[in-house]
């Protein structure tokens, strides 16, 4: 899978992960990171997230 973001893009959220107060915000930027990662469904997994979806 192809990244998305640039590395300065990466640095920029990494940077604003480490400085965020707001636990919401940090888990949408892990989100991001780690979804640049390819890793859609360890994101989220790791967010406690689940597929709620109707059959």
């Amino acid at each position: 899978m192809q990244r998305f973001l640039t590395e300065e893009g990466r640095l920029a959220l990494r940077t604003q992960h480490q400085q965020e107060n707001n636990r919401r915000v940090e888990d949408r930027i892990k989100a991001v990171l780690l979804s640049d990662k390819g890793g859609h469904r360890q994101s989220a997994k790791a967010l406690l997230i689940e597929d709620r979806r109707e059959v």
